[in-house]
Order: structure tokens, then C-alpha cells, then sequence
């Protein structure tokens, strides 16, 4: 199928479109050095799941040859989109019982190859999800839900950079002794609040500057890392990059970590709100404004002395507008909206602040870096979801002309007329099924299977569950 083969080779060019710069990628010439001489004997073929997990298989070198490169792709069952956390299937459109869960192919994406610097024979390439017997798009993948996103904004002549701000909590336990205790009372690696403390710093750099160090091989630009306030807590800053290589250093940054923590007896979590007597982890995403014609910023206007371009102001504008009704694309899970406490700095406050951490959108840089933060999503976040929304959002606010958002001063938490985002699953649920916007941008089908993935992790949780609260509150009480 020459179209697929001409995706994976990069040979595809975007007129206009900013370019993209690969860090520690490998080409198909150095990619067959090294699996000739050894060096690598396995290659991870593996797409991000509605959970921003990845999910695929490891091949041979014969078999990523035979069927990543001259073959039609790797065959894999299209219930990897259409399960929950625990891998049960939920007997979506896309994948259930009448269908046979039918298979779809894996066809790689080779501009994202590069080898996995802890597994030294190992090479990864992230690919994309093909219908079986066509070269269609699987509409419900998420890389595919963002690449429709992407272009409905180059037909604009718009394209966007994108960084995602990333913290976690670092358990001094091993994965399986962690699992063994449920998670609870483990030691964490810090024993005291120490949020930019550099003697912690320290002492977490044994394992820290083994992701500063690794992760630029893996092709993951780093800029900086810090401890977080609370115990255990790190945040590690990525450089900006184009939307879709974003979103992908997004996911093979959390594996990364996973990976390593796993290695030197560390447990890593992602979620939202571990501990509801600690703080959260959030996922920041700073989004730029660009030009496809010229592969300049067009987030700051001069002509004013400074501030938002009146096509920006529109853009986030938008972002406001919708930041209720989409924020399912933000907060995935039952515990996503643990976090949204105030006073934490979790982006519930729906506000737009310059250099204001109270607000939900925060304005940040100056000329060329200007650009808007959104504070809202947590770490648990799906990055092809959230730049989805994003983009989507935005883009609405530019196609009607939304005047520049009024910039909030003070406490956001304690303006009188200013909107929350919603405090649960249930509620964020309602604003997302009632979102024309959304659904106009995405299309019905992926709509619907975003929704209803939502209402069967609200199902489980509700039906299906007895928290600990219950059970102490309960037990004797009633």
C-alpha cells in the first residue's frame, strides 16, 4: 500500500507547515547498521490507547521488516481502543461481540523510530491505526483523533507547538511490593515538603538524572527537572515541540519513566490526586499560535505595545468558552477531579491571568514565546485528547470572532462571577454530551465513543465499587 509506505518513510511534505525537529531519532539506513550488527534484535511496535498507554507488540527484526516495512502492517484486535483500565472490553462500535472484535493494522510511523536507551538491543517506533482492509485511518485512534485536528487547522493556514509540564509521585518501593500493600502507607522519596529545595534535588538525583540524561536519547528534549511540593513529588519540563511530536514525547516520556522507576526499585504514578491529604499532580499545557505561510508565531501583537494578537485573543477566547463543556478531554478519570480543590493551583477557576497560577489559563513569555498555559488537565490526561480540545476549542473561538478575554486580576478561587470547572465524573460527563462544538469537531462517531468510554468508567465506579471511605464511614455506623 504505497500511501502507508510513503507516511512511514516522512516522505509526505506539508506545504507551509512548521518544521519538525526529531532529537535522537533513527533513520532507516542507521536502523539496519545497527540490527545487522546486533546491536538491536527487537523493535517495540506500539500506538497510545485511549489511556495514553502504549499498547502493541514486541517483533523481530525479520518480522518489523517483513511486515512494518514491506508488509501492510502489524494485525492487532481493535478492542486495544475499546477497553477499560483493566483491559475488559466494553463492547463499543468500534470493537465488540457482533463485530468478531475485528482486527486493524498497525502501520509504523518511522519519522518517530529511535532506540530505548535502557534496553539496549531494543528500537521503538510508534505507529498509527489502519482499518483491515483499507488505507483508512481508524477514526477512533487517538493519534488519528489529533492528526484530524491538525489539519482542519493547517486548512486554516494555523498550526500550533505545544509542551506539556509534567509532574509525579516517586514511591520508595519497589512496582510489586506496592501492588503487594494496595498502594497505601508506602514511603515516599522525600520525607518532608521541599518544592524547589535543591538539597532534595539531591538526593533524587541518583534516579532523576537518569530521565534528564535518558530521555534526550529516547528523543525526548528535556529542559529542566525540579522536586514538587508534595512527598515524593517531581516535576520534569519538555521542550516544546510541533503538536503531534508532542503529544507522542508526551507518552513515551510516562512510559519512560515507568520503565526506569521500575529498574531501580521505584514505583511512579501518574494519577491526578494519590492522596487526598496531599497535593495533585498536574499535566500544564503551554500551546503557541503559528502560520503555516510564514512558520512564524502569531501569538503576540506589537501594534498595541505588547499582548495578545486580536487572532490569539479569538484562539483563547475559545479555549474559555469551552473549558467546561470539554473538560472530559482534561480530566479522564474518577480521580481527575480529586484535584480540583482550591488553593492547590489546579486550574479550576475558569479565568484567564497574566502570570496568575489562581487562574485556569495563565498568559506566559514575552514576543516570540508568548503563549497560554492551561492549568486545568491533570497528569492522568490522554495528550492526544487534550490537544484535540485544545485546538478544537480554539479553533471555534477564532471562526467567530471572539473578542480578546478580559484579563482576570487578583484570586480566582474568590471572583465572584468567575465559572468552575466541573467537580466530577458525572457532571463533567453531562457538560461534554451537551457540547455541539465538540461534537461538530470531532464527528459523531468519535464523540460518541469518547462518551461513552466516559459513562462506563462512571459505571464501574459507581456500581461496581466500595471505596474505604464507605467502609469506615459504614461499617459499625449504620
Amino acid at each position: 500500500m504505497d500511501t502507508q509506505l510513503d507516511h512511514r518513510l516522512g516522505t509526505v511534505p506539508t506545504p507551509g507547515a512548521p518544521m519538525t525537529t526529531h532529537v535522537s531519532t533513527l533513520g532507516l539506513d542507521q536502523f539496519d547498521a545497527l540490527a545487522s550488527a546486533g546491536e538491536i534484535d527487537t523493535v517495540v511496535c506500539a500506538t497510545p490507547d485511549p489511556y495514553g498507554r502504549l499498547v502493541g507488540k514486541r517483533l523481530t527484526i525479520q518480522a518489523f521488516r517483513s511486515l512494518g516495512l514491506s508488509g501492510d502492517g502489524i494485525n492487532a484486535s481493535s478492542f486495544i481502543f475499546a477497553v477499560d483500565l483493566e483491559m475488559n472490553p466494553l463492547n463499543l462500535p468500534v470493537s465488540n461481540s457482533a463485530n468478531g472484535w475485528a482486527d486493524i493494522r498497525l502501520v509504523p510511523d518511522l519519522s518517530t523510530l529511535r532506540r530505548v536507551p535502557w534496553e539496549p538491543n531494543v528500537a521503538l517506533v510508534i505507529c498509527d491505526a489502519y482499518e483491515s482492509d483499507s488505507d483508512t485511518l481508524l477514526s477512533v485512534a487517538p493519534r488519528t483523533i489529533l492528526k484530524t485536528q491538525i489539519e482542519r487547522a493547517r486548512n486554516a493556514g494555523l498550526a500550533f507547538k505545544f509542551a506539556s509540564e509534567l509532574e509525579f509521585f516517586l514511591a520508595a518501593v519497589a512496582p510489586n511490593d506496592a501492588w503487594e500493600v494496595g498502594y497505601q502507607n508506602m514511603r515516599m522519596l522525600s520525607n518532608f515538603r521541599s518544592d524547589y529545595q535543591m538539597v532534595q534535588s539531591g538526593r533524587d538525583d541518583w534516579f532523576i538524572r537518569q530521565i534528564r540524561n535518558q530521555m534526550p536519547q529516547f528523543g525526548i528534549s528535556v529542559e529542566s527537572s525540579k522536586p514538587e511540593w508534595g512527598l515524593g513529588q517531581q516535576e520534569i519540563t519538555l521542550d516544546y515541540c510541533d503538536t503531534l511530536e508532542m503529544a507522542d514525547r508526551h507518552v513515551l516520556f510516562k512510559y519512560g519513566v515507568k520503565q526506569l522507576a521500575h529498574k531501580s526499585d521505584l514505583t511512579a504514578t501518574f494519577m491526578a490526586k494519590p492522596k487526598i491529604d496531599d497535593v495533585g499532580s498536574s499535566c500544564h499545557l503551554h500551546v503557541s499560535m503559528w502560520s503555516t505561510e510564514t512558520n512564524t508565531p502569531l501569538c503576540w501583537s506589537d501594534a498595541r505595545g505588547g499582548g495578545m494578537s486580536k487572532e490569539f485573543g479569538s484562539f483563547v477566547a475559545g479555549q474559555l468558552d469551552h473549558a467546561a463543556g470539554i473538560s472530559l478531554l482534561f480530566a479522564p478519570t474518577v480521580n481527575s477531579y480529586k484535584r480540583f480543590q482550591p488553593d492547590q493551583f489546579a486550574g479550576s477557576a475558569i479565568a484567564l491571568g497574566a502570570d496568575n497560577r489562581s487562574c485556569a489559563f495563565r498568559l506566559v513569555g514575552h514576543g516570540p514565546s508568548y503563549r497560554v498555559e492551561n492549568r486545568i488537565p491533570g497528569a492522568d490526561v490522554n495528550p492526544y485528547y487534550a490537544y484535540s480540545g485544545t485546538i478544537a476549542a480554539g479553533m471555534d473561538g477564532i471562526e467567530r470572532q471572539l473578542s480578546t478575554p478580559v484579563i482576570f486580576s487578583g484570586n480566582a478561587w474568590e471572583g465572584s462571577d468567575v465559572g468552575l470547572v466541573p467537580t466530577s465524573l458525572h457532571r463533567s460527563i453531562d457538560h461534554f454530551a451537551d457540547n455541539k462544538m465538540a461534537r461538530a469537531a470531532l464527528g459523531d462517531e468519535v464523540f460518541e465513543h469518547i462518551l461513552a468510554s466516559a459513562q462506563a468508567e462512571l459505571t464501574s465506579f459507581d456500581s461496581h465499587t466500595v471505596t474505604d471511605w464507605e467502609t469506615r464511614r459504614y461499617y459499625e455506623r449504620v
